[in-house]
């Protein structure tokens, strides 16, 4: 595609924790981008369920950044494309994190462990007396 490799998700975490504010706002944006990337960004399919690929000069930003790869294996039928899209769901779990969106409330008074308490049954000891011979 553009050729630029997008830094993998540890990366990712390692720059949105550095001081460097353009760093961690060029994270954001490239993590905003996989999270909002849609296959139909880079495929579309008509009637007959013919692929095409969108032609890379008329990918959007977004769009690159969301690809992965993109695999052309020329068949006998023609040829067979493969996109693989960055994984969304980690891009989105990463920057919730990052907003805080991940956190418990500082304003909710729940507790974070509850305490059970469980006393057993209490036993007695009970002596019989033990003469059963029958006679008086």
């Amino acid at each position: 595609m553009s050729g630029k490799t997008t830094p993998t998700i540890r990366q990712q975490r390692a720059a949105l924790a550095s001081s460097d504010e353009a760093r961690r706002e060029a994270v954001v944006q490239e993590l905003e981008a996989i999270g909002a990337g849609e296959a139909t960004d880079v495929i579309q399919w008509d009637d007959m369920g013919r692929v095409t690929l969108t032609p890379s000069d008329q990918l959007s930003d977004r769009a690159k950044r969301a690809v992965k790869k993109v695999k052309v294996t020329p068949n006998q039928f023609g040829n067979q494309i493969e996109v693989e899209m960055h994984d969304k769901l980690s891009a989105l779990r990463l920057l919730a994190k990052h907003r805080g969106l991940l956190e418990p409330n500082a304003g909710d008074q729940k507790p974070s462990m509850i305490g059970i308490n469980i006393t057993g049954p209490t036993t007695s000891i009970v002596e019989i007396d033990g003469d059963d011979s029958g006679s008086d």
